[in-house]
């Protein structure tokens, strides 16, 4: 019992005990990565949650702080919408106010004001003039109808520079608008303070215009030369800043995580519109500021979870050790029955109450089981031997049995092919008769067919020949209307050719009359030309008289031309009857050309209804003698039938005959199988006899080595 254990065995119970540590090493940083993932992701979405609410909140209070600046530039051009030279509504009077120098202290933060009228004339209290009409303020005041106006930073017509423009219309006294007053303000003057947000470490505030190009941003260079929507590609690392800048120039708020542009990693985008311009503000803070809480608590949790790892594996190992130590006992006294003599009688003795004592119980309590069994098995030896012998005999009576039975199963067999054939003649007999009759059966039916098509067809040629009668006596009705509406034409045509005639006639005379309106007014023109020489020998008496014969002239003159546009227009009207009266002889004679064939055609109409007539006759006759053929078929058919249904019965029966004679034959080749089969498992039946006999033979030989 105290052998000592070889260095394998030992190396064994070694790698068991670093295998349970390496396991419930592996457990522990499984937890511990699982707790850490789990904290983090939880911290992570309430730290977002809760900066999120702080970030919305702070671009509130910037956008409110720029919307305040510019609702005071519009309280700045109050002064000028409330004057009192703008009640009188006077444009001209405005504009020479505005630039007269004791109002430019009226500025305020304005880098200088113009008003603007109707047409998009601008005047500026620099004293310079300017034309605004294409600019969006201006639609905006004086086409849209908008009170209230700020714009995209452009480049000031004035000053060069980046400015935006406020503005309002101007009324009267009577509400009516007469024009509009522009404040000019520098871009710098209001994004200064945007450009200098600093959130955190590095977080910033950036503003876009409404076509999405930069107007304040920590990047001075970005300022004015970088649209954030035109300007990017739409690739994956800007897709997501580019809705940012569509959702906020739309009007829209929220806020989305976006690609760092200049660093790894990624920002977040918290953005809102400025309400009153077409201007978007944003707040762009860097992740690595937002979860920096949240980085420096899984640092220490690992620092934790790799602590505690190498604690508690150093713990466990010690613990396994101490309790694996009794195995060695176990192992030895299994070595001790699995060897030697194979005494089943020996037995272990240890005194513990966990885990590895239960296994030594079981373990007794099975070698009390197995020093059981293998006595009964060594008491059952000689019967099994007796039994063997037994089986031997038994098996070689029955083999010389099964040949028996086979060689009269092969008799049987050779005489049951004999009447098989048999029955095989007789069926190829009966099925070549069968096959005369279903020729025959398929000639009846095809001559059926072929008298019952042509009856159909005879039929439905009678039906189309009454059709066509029909539409013969509606041909021949048409044609005679179409006879009468051609005569009707012909006159009515000959009535119009009288009525062009006479309007040919009568443009005749209005020419002439034309003629005689153009001398007439040469005469007028002659007449004025001696009254203005009359009133210029008047002298100063002849003023009034020198108006007159002017205004004559004049009214000679008109008349002259328009006497010239009638002349022009009556030869086009006489040209355009001339032809006129062409096109209306070319149709009388073809109104009668389509009278003639019309004629003609009435009278082929009636030569085909007479001959269809004719043939409606004929198909009556042969349809009846169709009808009497297919009487004579049916007949036939029925005759036909009856044969076939006889046969069919004898075929039947030879049938039933022929699978009986099959079925006999594949019972007996069945029962022949069966009977080789049975021979074939009674050799092997005798080889399994001597096999177990020897099998017996060598289990005794190794149970007699127990000792129980």
């Amino acid at each position: 019992m105290s052998k000592k254990l070889d260095p394998a065995k030992k190396e064994m119970r070694s790698s068991l005990v670093r295998r349970l540590i390496l396991f419930i090493g592996l457990v522990i940083v499984a937890v511990n990565a699982i707790q850490v993932a789990f904290v983090t992701s939880n911290a992570k979405k309430d730290i977002i949650a809760e900066d999120l609410h702080m970030y919305e909140n702070m671009m509130q209070g910037y956008s409110v702080a720029l919307r305040n600046d510019l609702n005071g530039y519009f309280r700045e051009l109050n002064g000028y919408i409330h004057s009192d030279i703008v009640k009188e509504g006077d444009f001209k009077a405005c504009a020479e106010w505005l630039q007269d120098p004791e109002h430019t202290s009226m500025r305020g933060d304005f880098d200088y004001v113009m008003i603007t009228d109707t047409n998009g004339k601008a005047y500026t209290d620099l004293g310079s003039t300017t034309d605004i009409k294409e600019r969006d303020y201006f639609k905006a005041i004086m086409h849209d109808g908008q009170e209230r106006f700020i714009d995209n930073p452009v480049i000031g017509k004035t000053t060069g520079k980046p400015v935006i423009h406020v503005s309002s219309p101007l009324r009267d006294r009577n509400g009516k608008k007469f024009a509009m007053v522009t404040g000019i303000v520098s871009l710098g003057t209001i994004t200064k303070e945007i450009s200098q947000i600093k959130i955190g470490k590095e977080g910033y505030g950036f503003l876009v215009a409404g076509d999405g190009m930069v107007i304040a941003h920590p990047r001075e260079d970005w300022i004015m030369q970088k649209n954030l929507i035109t300007d990017l590609k739409e690739d994956g690392k800007n897709a997501s800043l580019i809705t940012a800048m569509k959702n906020v120039t739309s009007g829209q708020s929220g806020e989305i995580w976006t690609a760092a542009s200049e660093r790894k990693g990624e920002d977040l985008i918290v953005y809102s519109p400025i309400e009153g311009t077409p201007w978007g503000f944003a707040l762009a803070i860097p992740d690595v500021q937002i979860y920096e809480l949240v980085n420096n608590i899984r640092n220490l949790m690992i620092i934790f979870a790799v602590v505690s790892v190498s604690a508690l594996a150093l713990i466990s190992g010690f613990l396994l050790i101490a309790s694996l130590k009794p195995l060695s006992i176990v192992e030895g006294a299994i070595s001790g029955i699995a060897s030697g003599d194979a005494d089943l009688t020996k037995r272990i003795e240890i005194d513990s109450r966990n885990e590895i004592g239960y296994v030594v119980k079981g373990f007794n309590a099975f070698a009390s089981k197995l020093q059981a069994i293998i006595g009964d098995v060594k008491s059952s030896k000689d019967e099994l031997m007796v039994a063997g012998e037994n089986l031997s005999g038994a098996t070689q009576d029955t083999s010389s049995s099964i040949t028996q039975i086979i060689a009269n199963i092969d008799s049987m067999k050779h005489q049951i092919d004999g009447q098989n054939q048999s029955v095989s003649q007789t069926a190829g007999a009966v099925n070549e008769i069968a096959s005369n009759i279903e020729s025959l059966e398929r000639m009846i039916e095809s001559q059926s067919s072929g008298v019952t098509q042509a009856s159909a067809a005879v039929e439905e040629m009678i039906g189309n020949i009454s059709s066509v009668n029909g539409s013969m006596e509606k041909m021949a009705h048409s044609f005679s209307e179409l006879r009468s509406n051609s005569q009707t034409g012909i006159s009515k045509q000959k009535a119009v050719n009288d009525r062009i005639t006479e309007i040919e006639s009568q443009s005749q005379m209005l020419q002439e009359a034309n003629v005689a309106i153009a001398a007439i007014a040469s005469q007028t023109n002659l007449l004025a030309m001696n009254a203005a020489i009359e009133a210029a020998h008047a002298g100063e008496a002849g003023k009034g008289f020198a108006v007159v014969a002017d205004e004559i002239r004049k009214l000679s003159e008109t008349s002259t031309a328009q006497s010239k546009t009638i002349g022009d227009q009556l030869s086009n009207i006489k040209e355009s009857i001339n032809q006129v009266v062409s096109a209306s002889g070319e149709s009388a004679i073809a109104f009668e050309a389509v009278s003639r064939k019309l004629e003609e055609t009435d009278a082929l109409v009636m030569q085909i209804r007479a001959a269809m007539e004719e043939q409606n006759e004929g198909s009556q006759q042969i349809t009846e003698a169709l009808h009497t053929m297919n009487d004579s078929t049916v007949e036939v058919r029925n005759a036909s039938n009856e044969m076939s249904e006889g046969n069919k019965m004898i075929l039947k029966e030879v049938q039933q005959l022929q699978n009986a004679a099959m079925t006999m034959s594949q019972s007996m080749e069945e029962m022949a199988i069966g009977a080789r089969k049975i021979n074939e498992t009674g050799a092997a039946l005798t080889e399994v006899s001597n096999q177990i006999n020897n099998s017996i033979s060598k289990i005794g030989e190794q149970v007699d080595k127990f000792k129980v």
